[in-house]
């Protein structure tokens, strides 16, 4: 049975009610939940709710936290990225006259899902910026690169100076499996630089059970820049010959080789990581699988 480590204090969220979610106030009509797991921020105006995404892990539980805050319906929802851990239960938030906003390429993956959870949005973008007021909330929603998916989203709220980037990192926490199965990643390792050019005090990530802050960006940005240089050290002193003689690879098995050199790189990486027990939970486990994508980055971009 695989031990783990326990979660350090400093990394839990708070206990989940029987409701199945908690609600944070973030200020200026601005609220967190999570269910533990997922978690996301909904705003309300004067004339509605506007909200960030719909997870099927929060399901209908979403619109219970929102209507213990406000009587007031959702208006606007707004599409971080496409994926259906984030916004497979927009269906259920779907009313007539519910605006969806996304930026195009989100659009376009959702068309091709063909998946009725995931309502089409209603108005789109192109480019790489677009700011929208939503009953004197003002919100600028920014296509920076491919950090996660195509299409993704920092969502930025200058007066409440709120953020949401949804799976860009984990507060308190390592990153999710391969950098968040980052599609481009040297655009992750510019977006955690790009996040800290905005002015927030809070940022909501879209996982686990805390909101996050400036210095929270910080330590991830620390966090992936020692795993780069420990890969790079690894990926230059780690022979692919001599990693495949000592694993008697048969020298007519190329795939094998190579991936004995790959497992050889990110277990010397690893030697070489820094210590971060002490400062972000679940390195024990999501380390490997960030080491290597961070390698094969090195290795190929």
């Amino acid at each position: 049975m695989t031990q783990f480590a326990p979660v350090p204090d400093f990394a839990l969220g708070p206990d989940i009610p029987e409701s199945g979610y908690a609600i944070k106030d973030l200020g200026g009509g601005a609220y967190f939940v999570t269910q533990g797991m997922i978690n996301t921020m909904f705003v309300v105006t004067k004339n509605g709710v506007v909200l960030v995404d719909a997870s099927p892990f929060l399901g209908d539980k979403l619109l219970a936290a929102i209507e213990e805050v406000t009587p007031k319906p959702v208006t606007h929802l707004i599409y971080s990225h496409a994926h259906a851990d984030h916004i497979g239960a927009a269906h259920l938030v779907n009313r007539n006259g519910l605006k969806i906003i996304a930026h195009e390429i989100t659009g376009d993956f959702i068309k091709e899902s063909k998946d009725d959870r995931r309502p089409l949005p209603t108005e789109t973008f192109k480019g790489r910026h677009k700011e929208i007021d939503i009953d004197g909330v003002r919100f600028a929603l920014d296509y920076t690169g491919d950090w996660h998916q195509a299409g993704n989203l920092f969502i930025h709220l200058p007066e409440q100076k709120l953020m949401g980037a949804m799976d860009s990192f984990t507060p308190k926490s390592a990153p999710f499996f391969r950098l968040y199965f980052s599609a481009h990643v040297p655009a992750y390792f510019d977006a955690m630089d790009q996040l800290l050019e905005y002015d927030f005090d809070t940022i909501v990530t879209g996982h686990m059970a805390l909101p996050g802050t400036p210095e929270d960006v910080a330590t991830n940005r620390e966090f992936i820049h020692d795993l780069r240089t420990s890969a790079s050290e690894a990926l230059r002193t780690v022979d692919m010959k001599e990693a495949s003689a000592a694993a008697k690879v048969p020298a007519n098995n190329k795939q094998a080789e190579i991936k004995v050199w790959m497992d050889a790189v990110v277990a010397r990486a690893a030697e070489l990581m820094p210590s971060w027990d002490k400062r972000l939970a679940g390195t024990d486990i999501f380390l490997p699988d960030n080491l290597n994508a961070t390698a094969w980055s090195v290795f190929i971009d």
